[in-house]
């Protein structure tokens, strides 16, 4: 894929286990197909939208995150890596090509975006949070002008949003442990402190310090992606701005 948009599902279906495969592109997206029914899944949600699993949602799992291999493999130094298939290894997409607008995109995606947003550039990164039917997007650019430590609610969920820019990463946590919403504030580079406590977080949600020591925060449904694909797949999602005035 060229979309930043790495997500993973609980294959896990009314008591049947699914496998998939790749059917084409739709809204510069992928959409997979399962082999049990045939039915077409959209990658970015989870969600069939034909077939006779239509109206269906694979349950998101709290995969990972995005950041760069350095910080990855210091939290999780015994992580296995995927291989590139040798085979296909000159089609990957490369790094130099990162590019805006509808550049970034091979010409065989760019048409297949039926509906787009002016509100954000084509290929802007953001950190996409769903809450029930809530959505809302957080563009990196917005983060990273930011304060490093976001505090919102969507829906009836109340939301920390973190950005750590050594890392390039964003993460979004349930605000909520142990029944008290907290606070936070930035500690450092990859730390979060709750301000009530003085417990250091991590950006994998989990207390490193302090009286919280080993506490782990509930992960909100999110991911990072591009905005061509976040929107076209949830048209009525908000975008979170930089406060304005003093902070």
């Amino acid at each position: 894929m060229i979309c930043s948009s790495g997500i993973g599902f609980d294959p896990q279906l009314d008591g049947q286990r699914l496998t998939f495969g790749f059917e084409g592109i739709w809204q510069g997206t992928a959409v997979l197909y399962d082999r049990q029914t045939s039915s077409l899944w959209m990658h970015l949600t989870g969600e069939a939208f034909t077939g006779p699993l239509a109206g269906k949602r694979l349950k998101p799992l709290a995969t990972g995150r995005h950041t760069t291999w350095k910080a990855w493999k210091e939290a999780h130094p015994s992580t296995d890596v995927m291989a590139p298939d040798p085979a296909f290894e000159a089609r990957y997409f490369q790094r130099g090509q990162c590019r805006s607008g509808d550049a970034f995109l091979p010409p065989v995606f760019s048409p297949t975006i039926e509906t787009r947003d002016p509100r954000l550039e084509l290929a802007d990164l953001l950190l996409g949070v769903r809450a029930g039917e809530h959505v809302r997007a957080y563009p990196m650019k917005a983060l990273a002008a930011g304060p490093g430590v976001v505090a919102d609610l969507l829906g009836e969920v109340p939301l920390t949003v973190w950005y750590d820019p050594a890392e390039r990463s964003a993460a979004a946590f349930d605000a909520r442990l142990d029944g008290v919403t907290l606070s936070f504030e930035k500690a450092g580079p990859g730390r979060f402190r709750d301000t009530a406590s003085g417990s250091e977080f991590d950006l994998e949600g989990r207390a490193l310090t302090g009286p919280l020591r080993d506490k782990l925060l509930t992960r909100a449904e999110s991911l990072l992606t591009e905005w061509y694909g976040w929107f076209a797949h949830h048209p009525a999602t908000t975008i979170w701005a930089v406060p304005s005035g003093p902070r």
